[in-house]
């Protein structure tokens, strides 16, 4: 079989081209993630597209899930999506909720939970309310992360200066001299999740 030099360099080039293109693109987008107290809107932009989501009020939850029957503990937390840019769609199955130790539980979205968040397309200027549950099998968890499938985008936490723990009344201001995003405590919330 002969091959033509030309057809081989370009294929090569054509390789390295699209390599690199793969590289940069993870090398972009591994800025790290806004962490926030509960309680505080975070945005999330895409181009035109921005959906503002708003988590609190982590705790463990007495709901019964139809179909579910959770293997550790059950949690909640309470979700508001708005959308700020375009029409979004909520994606209720990027939330993890996580310990202190760094142990992620994926939110239970296989079955329609009582007050699950809806994850319909929302208009500009409209928003979304609802619930976002998780099954803890091992450490409580003191945050909940929003992660794309790659990293960590988004991630709220009881462990950023004037954000209440989970469970405690919400605290909607920042405390005085709080910086807007802060660095979670050693252990806090560890670096991109791992499922």
């Amino acid at each position: 079989m002969k091959f033509r030099t030309s057809t081989i360099k370009t294929a090569v080039g054509a390789a390295g081209i699209a390599a690199a293109g793969v590289l940069a693109a993870a090398t972009a987008s591994a800025a790290p993630p806004n962490i926030q107290g509960f309680g505080t809107s975070e945005p999330l932009i895409d181009g035109a597209l921005v959906t503002n989501y708003t988590v609190s009020n982590l705790q463990p939850s007495s709901v019964a899930i139809p179909g579910y029957t959770p293997k550790g503990t059950l949690y909640q937390a309470d979700v508001i999506v708005r959308s700020d840019g375009g029409l979004v769609t909520p994606m209720v199955n990027d939330f993890i909720a996580r310990g202190p130790n760094g142990q992620n539980y994926r939110v239970i979205d296989k079955v329609q939970a009582p007050g699950s968040l809806n994850p319909a397309p929302i208009p500009q200027g409209s928003e979304s309310t609802g619930t976002l549950y998780f099954d803890v099998t091992g450490a409580p968890p003191n945050g909940v992360v929003y992660n794309d499938g790659m990293q960590d985008i988004l991630m709220w936490t009881s462990n950023v200066p004037g954000a209440s723990a989970p469970g405690a009344p919400e605290n909607s201001s920042p405390a005085p001299g709080a910086a807007p995003s802060a660095t979670p405590a050693p252990g806090a919330l560890p670096g991109p999740a791992t499922t």
